[in-house]
């Protein structure tokens, strides 16, 4: 094999949990990790998942970090919003909207009780469950056995009343994270692409045009080479 990566830790892989269960495998297990089988006791499979598991937490990092800035960015762009509104610098239709609002007093509204119709739970509404069953994590779910128990950041025990919906409430919670970073970084770069656009287009300084005819005719009075009439 190669050598490894300048930022290889080796102690730091060895404490993730991934390489935990690796160790408490017997020779000859298999284990399936970022969509490759390897086996204990094979030749080079415990430096080969070791270097997969180095790779997982350097891609982490990267997009944790392209978060942060996503965040920040969009973060930004409401403050900047905000303070064009308050300014005066919005549209006529948004300026409006502000100026319209009423005065709230703070203690002068009282709190509505909604009616036995809202859903209580508000995950019922808004669940994309086609999406949830297509995930690998269900899938693995509905294999098992009545009574069995599945490990997903919690246990769940298969069979048990309010384990499956349990279940697809926080896959469905991670799903929704992962759209919405999604979100939130596609329009950071859309945004950075448009400045940059706007930037090359941008007028250049101010040129002080000449006429170019006035010019040379007054360098050729200087040397002499026109006479005013």
């Amino acid at each position: 094999m190669r050598e490894r990566p300048k930022d290889f830790d080796e102690e730091l892989v060895k404490r993730a949990p991934t390489f935990k269960k690796w160790e408490a495998l017997k020779n000859g297990e298999k284990m399936r990790y970022f969509s490759r089988e390897f086996i204990k006791g094979r030749e080079n499979d415990e430096e080969r998942i070791m270097r997969r598991i180095m790779i997982a937490r350097r891609n982490n990092i990267r997009d944790h970090e392209m978060v942060k800035k996503a965040r920040a960015s969009k973060k930004q762009k409401v403050n900047k919003e905000n303070s064009d509104k308050f300014l005066g610098k919005g549209s006529k239709n948004e300026i409006d909207q502000v100026s319209s609002e009423p005065l709230i007093v703070p203690g002068s509204i009282k709190k509505r009780k909604f009616p036995c119709s809202v859903p209580t739970n508000p995950y019922t509404a808004e669940m994309d469950e086609q999406a949830v069953q297509e995930t690998r994590s269900y899938k693995a779910w509905t294999a098992l056995e009545n009574g069995q128990v599945f490990t997903y950041n919690h246990k769940y025990i298969k069979g048990k009343e309010g384990h499956d919906w349990l279940l697809k409430k926080n896959i469905w919670r991670r799903i929704k994270y992962r759209r919405k970073t999604k979100r939130m970084v596609c329009d950071m770069m859309k945004d950075a692409v448009t400045n940059a656009i706007e930037a090359s287009h941008a007028p250049a300084a101010d040129v002080m045009i000449v006429d170019k005819t006035s010019v040379e005719t007054e360098v050729q009075k200087r040397k002499g080479y026109v006479t005013e009439i």
